[in-house]
């Protein structure tokens, strides 16, 4: 791996919480890992992008969106 780039790890979870599938994404920076992780959407499922230990973001569902507005 290159000095340059970085490693993210995605995490598929189900509504439980619990990890479904793991994705590494190779990248030069966080807004790459966004754009990644959005190249391999899962829509039936929260995913969480991560920087070591370090959350970055957790991407809802469309369900799981709507079911949260009022």
């Amino acid at each position: 791996m290159s000095a340059d780039l970085k490693e993210y790890l995605a995490f598929v979870l189900s509504f439980e919480g619990q990890v479904l599938q793991t994705i590494v994404l190779v990248c030069d920076t966080e807004e790459d890992a966004f754009v990644e992780r959005a190249r391999q959407r899962v829509d039936s499922h929260p995913v969480e992008l991560w920087d070591s230990p370090r959350r970055v973001a957790r991407f809802r569902t469309r369900t799981e969106f709507t079911e949260s507005l009022p």
